[in-house]
């Protein structure tokens, strides 16, 4: 689509880094705590974050390739477009659209849960019950006023988006860092041992060491929001200066994850952590003024869990501008605000989307997390694989390559692969049919009905699909 409008904005470095730390970074390390020390303990926990660590950043890497030869708003599906073609780029889209959209859903609801626990006492009403879970009104009324917020914060254009994101990412890091930090001081590091003991579940450590490795492409997951803002990034913002802080990104929050699970193992037994609801929360009430500190966290835990709806949201924008400025949904949804240049069609579908979500409880919590890891890890695998696409069709060295070249490239996509057989084959191991598969059997079947209906506006994309130039300026969109 030639005439299709470009986003413009001027988000710069720092900007970037929190849309990238902030999108990655939310609930997991208070609400998941006790199932990394259960099944790994300290040590084990700490191992398999740096090894997914290693790996993600070596997929970043990728990815920051790809962003640098292909520097177009759209992420994965403009990578894909560039390397493959259109019909499998828009699948591409399509699944990662799914998972993006799917976590702004559970962000909502994780955003609900958060207050209801800083305010226990708020009267509320059990409206219904789906998935065998009773959906409130308090539920679906902070969620639905957090997706408006939301929705308006990014309404008002990339540049908002990014300033949002960089108040409570900065914010977040300072009060949990200097948490983590008291944790480490008030601490006993002989709490830590021993290293490698028989784990409460049962299984060896490093069983449950390796299941955090593959969880790493959900909880690393997020870096892509820089690709997506490449476009939108500040005049003295370099694409090598985009990449790099891409990488940084995914390093510094595995690095937090590590960090999280060492300090809270240093308050107290790690096997008690272990079966507590909240370990993080019982950990920092053994703090000085610990009921306090509680408080805060839980405040703290509500700015992670906003940025990081605020990130995801804002990728999903992106992804959905992507696929309908390249003809493969509406031309419409590409319209711009005359204030605030925003794709405010899109952001309006997506906030409807999300509040509509809402309605099915939090009993669906776990099929949005698998729907999203799955279709995102999918994503990685193709992503790794253009790498070595675009090098064969471009002769063009981009600003920024993957260090350690065709190697790191293939453990990268390794390490893809790897991770998606764990998303895909985790749901067999539960009893019944995985509802994963039918949702991604259902979402590929409407993507077929709607590629073949938009096939005379993506076939004018294929006729003038070209390789993207590796240079410093954002080419046009209408090419691939």
């Amino acid at each position: 689509m030639h005439n299709a409008p470009r986003l413009t904005g001027s988000i710069g470095r720092f900007q970037l880094f929190a849309l990238g730390f902030g999108s990655i970074i939310g609930s997991a390390w208070v609400v998941i705590l006790n199932r990394w020390l259960f099944e790994a303990g300290p040590f084990g926990a700490v191992l398999g974050f740096l090894a997914g660590g290693i790996a993600v950043v070596a997929i970043g890497s990728c990815y920051a390739e790809l962003t640098a030869r292909v520097p177009r708003t759209g992420g994965d599906f403009t990578f894909a477009l560039a390397a493959f073609g259109p019909k499998l780029a828009f699948f591409v889209g399509w699944f990662v659209a799914l998972g993006w959209i799917s976590v702004t859903v559970f962000e909502g609801l994780a955003v609900a849960w958060v207050i209801e626990l800083l305010f226990p006492g708020l009267p509320d009403v059990v409206l219904y019950t789906v998935l065998d879970t009773a959906v409130t009104r308090n539920q679906l009324a902070i969620g639905t006023a957090g997706a408006a917020m939301i929705a308006w914060v990014n309404y008002r254009g990339g540049t908002s988006s990014a300033r949002f994101q960089g108040v409570l990412t900065y914010g977040f890091l300072l009060i949990a860092l200097a948490l983590i930090l008291s944790m480490m001081v008030f601490g006993e590091t002989a709490l830590l041992l021993p290293a490698f003991p028989s784990m409460p579940s049962g299984a060896p450590w490093w069983q449950g060491s390796l299941a955090i490795f593959a969880s790493c492409a959900f909880l690393l997951n997020g870096f892509q929001s820089i690709a997506q803002a490449v476009e939108e990034r500040a005049s003295g913002v370099s694409l090598r200066t985009v990449a790099r802080v891409m990488i940084v990104s995914i390093a510094a929050a595995a690095l937090f994850y590590c960090l999280a699970v060492t300090a809270a193992s240093m308050m107290e037994p790690w096997s008690e952590l272990a079966t507590a609801d909240l370990a993080m929360v019982q950990a920092v009430r053994g703090l000085p003024m610990g009921d306090t500190l509680v408080r805060i966290l839980l405040l703290v835990l509500l700015a992670s869990l906003l940025k990081t709806w605020n990130g995801i949201f804002f990728v999903g924008t992106r992804i959905l501008f992507g696929l309908a400025s390249r003809g493969f949904l509406s031309p419409a949804l590409t319209q711009l605000h005359p204030r605030f240049g925003s794709p405010y069609r899109i952001i309006l579908f997506i906030a409807a989307i999300n509040i509509t979500g809402l309605l099915l409880g939090r009993g669906a919590v776990g099929l949005l997390v698998d729907t999203s890891a799955t279709a995102g890890v999918m994503s990685f695998v193709l992503c790794c694989a253009a790498v070595f696409a675009l090098r064969r069709k471009q002769t063009a060295v981009p600003e920024y390559v993957v260090p350690g070249g065709y190697l790191v490239i293939g453990f990268a996509l390794l390490a893809a692969v790897a991770m998606a057989a764990s998303a895909l084959i985790t749901p067999l191991l539960r009893s019944g049919f995985p509802v994963e598969y039918l949702i991604l059997g259902s979402w590929a079947v409407i993507g077929t009905v709607t590629l073949v209906l938009r096939r005379n506006l993506y076939q004018r994309t294929e006729a003038s699909a070209a390789p993207a130039p590796a240079t410093g300026a954002a080419a046009p969109l209408s090419g691939a």
